[in-house]
């Protein structure tokens, strides 16, 4: 019996129309338009055609203005870029201060425009990038520590912001805020994928004008700047337009979570015979920093991208036991830096690091305590999200002090 058959003797029976699609997507999907043909008025067949046709119908398509108004903000940002080009400010007075600010500034106009410029937020938005770039502009750079620390802490604060302005009235709403984090690893992905699409492109056409003996340094010059300045714009706009990261984002966070939990143990043993390193390289914090933003990152990932809230065990287990043993390493550095604070007195680096790992560690703690209770059935996946969702206000209030106050506590 073919799958036109089969969908016409199902046209009443919607589970079976279910298991048919389930078994060949691509010949269900061409085959029942001509049984809707012979049967225009099935209710249960209209709603196919809804479901399989919806995201060609709905998907948002740039309009003329739209393209003109995305143009004219990836120049304007490139060009802002190349100010210490064509002045006589210093590269290393200019681009600590406004590399993030002026790529992420223009995403947050664009993003503005898409959603027809609100009055409120925009005017907020606007006021906060103005006010950033005047406190920017007058932390000295001869603040060594303090000044490295503002502009490393400034894209994370843009980036809260940024997440504020995007949920609007919704930024109390748990679901915005698990939706923006989700956002936030998609549009990773997609600005990697054109990061390294325009990388290959541009090598490529240096390489194509070098066989011809034409002078390629303008390729670096100008379409490598412009370029990156666009990269943050254009990918928030296919991260909303598209799809196409939002099952590699958990995926990937699924397959490095395992590796993840077998080099934390591996790490605990070799750190339990040669534990005073920790207390004497500082590289090694550094290390240690890394390592919690890799573990936080993935668990995130894992908990938002799942789709049955059910949770598979296996994936949770481990999960649980990587922030359960991050937990124990954490403790163990924060001792570590509270050791060299007490012997060695208090620096910027060593309140950054210090306090960089508290806030890390309390949001690894409220996920883990969460897991505690979803081991033990008193919640659900759900409740972690909203734990996750609701120490979120920690890392603004944290970047804002990094960015804000601590320079001005250190300075010189």
């Amino acid at each position: 019996m073919t799958i036109r058959s089969q969908i016409q003797d199902a046209i009443n029976d919607p589970e079976k129309l279910e298991a048919l699609y389930r078994q060949n997507s691509k010949r269900f999907s061409k085959a029942y338009k001509d049984v809707l043909d012979t049967n225009p008025d099935s209710i249960l067949l209209r709603a196919w055609e809804a479901r399989l046709n919806y995201s060609e119908s709905t998907s948002p398509r740039l309009t003329t203005i739209d393209l003109i108004v995305m143009l004219l903000l990836c120049i304007a940002a490139g060009t802002l870029l190349k100010i210490p080009e064509w002045t006589t400010i210093k590269d290393a007075e200019f681009f600590p201060r406004f590399v993030a600010l002026i790529p992420m500034g223009a995403m947050f106009l664009y993003t503005m425009h898409l959603r027809q410029w609100p009055r409120v937020v925009t005017s907020a938005g606007i006021g906060v990038i103005a006010s950033l770039i005047v406190v920017m502009s007058i932390t000295p750079s001869d603040w060594d520590d303090v000044f490295q620390l503002a502009s490393l802490n400034l894209p994370f604060l843009l980036w809260t912001l940024y997440g504020a302005a995007r949920m609007n009235k919704e930024w109390r709403s748990t679901n915005a805020r698990i939706e923006f984090i989700r956002f936030s690893g998609e549009l990773i992905i997609h600005s990697g994928l054109f990061f390294i699409g325009g990388a290959v492109l541009l090598l490529l056409t240096s390489g194509l004008f070098e066989l011809l003996n034409i002078r390629t340094q303008w390729v670096f010059e100008y379409p490598a700047i412009y370029g990156l300045a666009s990269i943050p714009l254009v990918a928030a706009w296919a991260t909303d337009t598209y799809s196409a990261a939002r099952k590699l984002v958990p995926l990937l966070a699924r397959i490095f979570s395992p590796l993840l939990l077998a080099l934390i143990v591996a790490y605990m043993g070799a750190m339990a015979l040669r534990i005073e390193e920790l207390f004497q390289d500082r590289s090694t914090l550094l290390i240690y920093n890394i390592l919690l933003l890799c573990v936080l990152t993935t668990a995130v990932f894992t908990l938002t991208g799942q789709k049955e809230k059910k949770g598979n065990k296996l994936e949770n287990g481990i999960i649980s036991y990587m922030i359960g043993a991050t937990l124990i390493l954490d403790i163990m550095a924060i001792a570590a830096i509270g050791w060299r604070i007490f012997e060695f007195g208090i620096t910027p680096n060593r309140m950054a690091v210090l306090g960089s790992n508290i806030v890390v560690f309390g949001n690894l703690l409220t996920m883990g305590l969460g897991y505690v209770h979803y081991w033990r059935k008193i919640n659900t996946l759900e409740s972690i999200e909203q734990r996750l969702a609701q120490y979120l206000p920690v890392y603004t209030c944290w970047t804002l002090f990094s960015v804000l106050i601590q320079p001005w506590l250190f300075r010189n």
